[in-house]
């Protein structure tokens, strides 16, 4: 029981947290697509494949939490 609680908390943070990533990568992608500035778009960019990472690491979670939860 502890442990199918557990994995739907971490279910529930997980989804809130992609969501959130989600948004950023967004509003990310939003500022690149209006900068000239080389340099800015460049260090952009790599907040962008820093997010695409973090959001990735989340979907791994919430997809072992439903895992834990189906067994």
């Amino acid at each position: 029981m502890i442990v199918a609680t557990t994995a739907e908390k971490v279910t529930s943070s997980s989804r809130v947290h992609i969501t959130l990533v989600d948004e950023f990568i967004q509003l990310t992608q939003n500022k690149i697509d209006a900068q000239n500035d080389p340099f800015v778009r460049e260090s952009l960019y790599d907040l962008l494949a820093t997010l695409r990472e973090e959001r990735a690491g989340y979907l791994d979670l919430l997809n072992a939490a439903s895992m834990v939860k189906a067994a």
